[in-house]
């Protein structure tokens, strides 16, 4: 069986080749929102259809190569896949390259990538560790991402991996939140109370940053806006890698589905800040793709009433969830922390539907593995302080 992992590599560059990217990259840019445009004002969001309205006149007016042309009008596609309420506006510089656009090869100890310009073809060297060349060694990838970010280059290159075949039938229910970021009922868990700080000190710095109203100001805004994103991700990573870890072979991770959970969860008004705009779906395609690396089967189920059910006796009670953290059942007594009985009862879940024969394991390629680009698949450093954090 074969994943999709994505490997984030730096460039080196000259600086006449620095200046021929720049500008291959915003003419791409320029290309992406005319064609968005075109998109919206037509409502023309089908690529074969949004082909014949805009490839020739991009060709004319932006000068790119045809297959940069045809890469710019399937990304605005994809876009308007997700979301056709409002025009999509392209600001970053990054660039979609197929096996046409691009080609990697080994020449002794160094790797070397060819990528299609406005100015012809031009040759980089990947500045890369032992990490990234375990995946390049006799790869032939077919799809990568350019990026550019803090002045430097990146290749997020897309490489097939093989994998053990999925298997397994010992559930490991997964719950993510707040004061507990990750509650597993193997026993892992990582506290949310440090992580939740730095989140806050971030939030006052730009509402400092914010009241100042000055361009240095809003330059530090971006800045600080990269920075916490990179960060969480960091974070992230380091979660996911400690929890797949600790799993054994036989495990299947159990995860709730998150279809309408900002909807449907009630929370004060001092813990909304944080529960809306934390990556609760990243972390979880994280978890996946870590998992599947190890053969480890990844399931989804309905969470309705995990929050509320005794997995001791399996009854149903609102007033079974005496407060945030505590779960007594009014039945039976059995008691616990919230968030393992919601864990507890997904994999509780997973026993009883596979009792019945109908689950399904999330074992394909797509599944958390895509290269997408606000999914960066490497691991972070080793810097795990924070499982053992405030909570």
């Amino acid at each position: 069986m074969e994943i999709v992992k994505t490997i984030v590599c730096k460039l080196k560059v000259s600086k006449k080749n620095k200046e021929i990217l720049l500008k291959t990259m915003e003419l791409f840019r320029d290309a992406c929102n005319y064609i968005s445009e075109i998109a919206w004002k037509q409502k023309c969001f089908n690529p074969v259809a949004l082909h014949h309205l805009t490839y020739r006149k991009v060709r004319e007016k932006f000068k790119l190569p045809a297959n940069l042309a045809i890469e710019a009008r399937d990304r605005v596609a994809k876009s308007y896949k997700t979301d056709k309420s409002k025009l999509h506006e392209f600001k970053s510089l990054s660039m979609d390259l197929d096996d046409r656009l691009f080609s990697i090869k080994q020449k002794e100890d160094k790797f070397l990538v060819s990528i299609a310009t406005i100015k012809g073809r031009i040759k980089c060297e990947l500045d890369i560790g032992d990490y990234q060349r375990q995946y390049l060694e006799n790869a032939k990838p077919t799809y990568a991402t350019l990026h550019y970010r803090n002045k430097t280059f990146f290749l997020h290159i897309a490489i097939d991996k093989e994998i053990p075949e999925p298997k397994g039938s010992n559930p490991v229910g997964v719950d993510v939140g707040i004061k507990h970021l990750l509650v597993a009922s193997n026993g892992f868990k990582v506290k949310g109370g440090k992580i939740v700080k730095q989140r806050e000190h971030f939030r006052k710095l730009r509402q400092e940053l914010q009241k100042k109203r000055t361009w240095s100001a809003y330059r530090k805004l971006k800045q600080i806006s990269g920075k916490e994103k990179r960060w969480i991700n960091t974070i992230l990573h380091q979660i996911s890698r400690e929890f797949v870890d600790s799993l054994k072979e036989g495990d299947v991770v159990v995860m709730e589905k998150l279809n309408g959970i900002r909807e449907r969860v009630k929370l004060r008004k001092e813990q909304r800040y944080f529960f809306h705009s934390w990556a609760f779906r990243k972390l979880q395609q994280y978890i996946e793709y870590k998992a599947l690396e190890r053969g480890i089967p990844v399931v989804y189920v309905n969470a309705k009433n995990t929050s509320i059910t005794c997995p001791r006796c399996g009854y149903v009670e609102k007033r079974n969830r005496r407060t945030q953290s505590l779960f007594r059942c009014v039945k039976c007594g059995f008691q616990h922390n919230a968030d393992m009985v919601g864990a507890l009862n997904l994999a509780n879940k997973f026993r009883s539907e596979l009792a019945r024969a109908e689950w399904g394991v999330v074992n394909r390629p797509n599944a958390g593995m895509n290269a997408m680009s606000f999914c960066e698949h490497h691991d972070s450093p080793a810097n795990h302080s924070f499982l053992t954090g405030g909570g």
